[in-house]
């Protein structure tokens, strides 16, 4: 009878793990193998960037940056969360990395993350005016 205590402690920890992760992780993870391209924007919104792999599937990198007020033990700062999702040539999504980190004292870091999706220069598109 004892290990049933201590079951339901575990039970309740991992139960509580779920109501910690964000929106889109939980959203991505029923998504993974079943969810098209549609799917995924009707939920998640327009990506930030959109690219293709070596291997020709569709990525697409989403940010979602939230403001964190400090306190008297911590500074001001933002949490800057990065997807990458990839997609077949079905548009079904089969995998997706997720990577977060917190820019204490800024407010508007000109990255999201370490190593993460850096966004193309710009170019200066074409009309059909010009050869």
């Amino acid at each position: 009878m004892r290990f049933v205590p201590v079951s339901l402690v575990v039970v309740a920890m991992l139960s509580s793990c779920a109501l910690v992760l964000p929106k889109e992780t939980r959203y991505l993870r029923s998504a993974q193998g079943r969810s098209n391209q549609a799917e995924v924007a009707q939920v998640l919104g327009r990506p930030l960037m959109t690219t293709t792999s070596p291997e020709d599937d569709a990525v697409w990198v989403y940010q979602v940056r939230e403001q964190e007020a400090g306190n008297r033990w911590t500074s001001t700062g933002l949490w800057c969360d990065e997807y990458v999702l990839t997609f077949d040539n079905r548009s079904i999504l089969r995998r997706w990395t997720h990577k977060s980190e917190f820019h204490g004292g800024e407010l508007m870091p000109t990255y999201c993350v370490p190593g993460g999706m850096t966004m193309p220069i710009a170019t200066k598109p074409k009309t059909e005016f010009q050869r």
